[in-house]
């Protein structure tokens, strides 16, 4: 399986937020897009991998070791093909700024999560340096599928509210790789590790 760009991002990420041992833990992508981590995760040793996008990846067959499902986030029947047992971890990149209702959406996803389990986002950021320097053609504000948008606040306000204690909430300059965290937290996406309250 080839990866594109946006997947090998996620693995990045999740790595960089120390969240990439895939071993002996369940693990659901929500928007799993080529389905590559979930590929990834059963070949590191995950018990299980579910899959769920409106769009079934291209070469997808029955011997694929993970599982998807063709689900609409905005429907309130997406988890029915998700299975039995929680989730260990769980991936949501950049899906919450697409949706009808996050507050719904992270509140099944808790549902869906093991009482140890994380939650890993990420999020276009509201306050990041491109939406100042271009308020107009910053990314955030050029896809059309954009519903809400949230500041690193906003974000974690919302995840209080549903149940969920940020172990990790940042907006890094990228870029800058490991002097990212010595500047403002003005980088282009937030990326959050949450877990039960």
């Amino acid at each position: 399986m080839q990866p594109k760009t946006s997947d090998l991002d996620h693995l990045q990420w999740l790595k960089d937020l120390g969240c990439d041992s895939f071993q002996n833990v369940s693990v659901l992508d929500v928007g799993c897009g080529t389905g590559f981590v979930c590929h990834e995760a059963m070949r590191q040793g995950a018990r299980r991998a579910v899959g769920l996008d409106i769009v079934e990846p291209a070469g997808l067959t029955s011997n694929s070791n993970w599982k998807f499902i063709n689900g609409d986030l905005n429907s309130d029947v997406w988890t029915s093909g998700v299975g039995e047992g929680k989730f260990d971890l769980i991936l949501a990149f950049d899906i919450l700024e697409h949706l009808d209702s996050p507050y719904r959406f992270l509140k099944t996803l808790r549902e869906c999560m093991d009482t140890s389990g994380k939650l890993v986002l990420t999020t276009p950021n509201l306050t990041s340096w491109e939406r100042y320097a271009k308020p107009t053609s910053w990314s955030g504000v050029q896809d059309d599928q954009h519903k809400t948008l949230f500041s690193r606040y906003s974000l974690r306000f919302l995840l209080s509210k549903v149940g969920f204690d940020c172990v990790v909430l940042k907006a890094p300059l990228r870029s800058l790789g490991g002097l990212g965290p010595l500047v403002p937290q003005i980088g282009g996406q937030i990326v959050c590790v949450a877990k039960k309250a």
